[in-house]
């Protein structure tokens, strides 16, 4: 059960009325109380006077051109490997109550470029979406538009709202991983089969699919454990529906780890080798990373011929030797996807 803190300059909020109308726990405060530093706390508060800008990216590693929403940070699902364990300086859930700037923000990106954009990066897209309904608030909105696919990326099945809305310019994005790494390193989140049940119903009603990969994690059932995870997914979703794929082998700061080691004292992550790369993050090391990517987009084709797939934050190198070409910089990676393709035709 969550306990809801408004500030009380923000009570005339959408997330704060939502909130209001969704939680019985809701107590009003003035800004700078002191909120119970917990995963079951969210506090709806005032953020910053811009929300939408691009994902961050390093010269080194290939990246697309994303851009991201900021509607709230935090999560309440405890994943192992998540970096806003050492990003972050607090475990509640904080919300922005501006959500008309993140619409204005939006709406006044440039018409002249398509965009990919979403809210996933510093929360989970959907965990809360029963108590806020951002995905209601922004649908109108994105959906007017003709230059943005806008995404809700999550490892939950709080689909609800979603299925009350015109899915047209949306997408909905799940994070997989094998059952068993679920269980040991994404604790809180849905189990493997209920989110591809939740990506069915998604897929039925008329959303874009996404599936995110990302972090592969290895242990000594990789390869069973993927294949198996892949097998179940094209047997859920048809690849019709299915927008990308994402896909990334665990990488972190070298502070994360420390922070694993005292929280998750079993965590698979442990069991593994690093080394520190050329943007200063731990990796694994590049021949084991090359043969996971290898081994997981051979699998992948071997179910789906033609589903566009991609590596997050990975080198040129990794690209040639896996993909067979190296998509570039970021304007000339975000070429690929297939929004902008169709995009490019329809202005052709």
């Amino acid at each position: 059960m969550s306990r809801i803190f408004i500030d009380r300059q923000a009570a005339d909020s959408w997330p704060a009325k939502n909130a209001l109308k969704n939680c019985s726990d809701v107590e009003f405060i003035t800004e700078g109380e002191q909120i119970p530093n917990n995963k079951n706390c969210i506090h709806i508060t005032s953020g910053p006077n811009s929300f939408v800008h691009r994902c961050p990216a390093t010269n080194i590693y290939r990246c697309c051109d994303y851009y991201v929403a900021d509607v709230a940070e935090g999560c309440p699902f405890d994943c192992t490997y998540c970096i806003l364990q050492s990003y972050l300086n607090h475990e509640y859930i904080k919300v922005y109550a501006d959500f008309e700037g993140v619409k204005n923000d939006i709406l006044n990106l440039p018409k002249d470029k398509f965009y990919r954009l979403g809210t996933g990066e510093l929360s989970d897209s959907l965990a809360i979406d029963h108590i806020l309904n951002f995905s209601g608030f922004i649908a109108e909105s994105v959906n007017s538009a003709e230059n943005l696919l806008f995404e809700f990326k999550t490892k939950s099945v709080n689909i609800k709202n979603l299925l009350n809305i015109n899915p047209k310019n949306m997408m909905v994005s799940w994070s997989l991983n094998p059952q068993e790494i679920i269980e040991k390193e994404e604790h809180g989140a849905a189990s493997l089969a209920n989110r591809l049940k939740a990506a069915k119903i998604c897929a039925d009603y008329g959303y874009k699919i996404g599936f995110h990969f990302d972090p592969l994690v290895y242990y000594q059932d990789f390869e069973k454990g993927y294949s198996d995870v892949l097998e179940k997914m094209v047997n859920s979703v048809p690849e019709s529906s299915v927008e990308y794929i994402s896909v990334s082998t665990f990488r972190f700061i070298p502070e994360l780890l420390d922070i694993v080691r005292g929280k998750f004292d079993r965590s698979l992550l442990l069991q593994s080798e690093y080394v520190k790369t050329m943007d200063g993050k731990m990796r694994y090391f590049k021949p084991l990373r090359v043969h996971m990517l290898d081994f997981f987009v051979k699998e992948l084709r071997r179910h789906w011929k033609d589903v566009f797939v991609y590596f997050c934050m990975e080198h040129e190198s990794v690209w040639k030797k896996t993909l067979g070409y190296d998509p570039g910089e970021r304007e000339d990676f975000e070429k690929y996807f297939p929004c902008q393709i169709r995009q490019n035709r329809v202005v052709k």
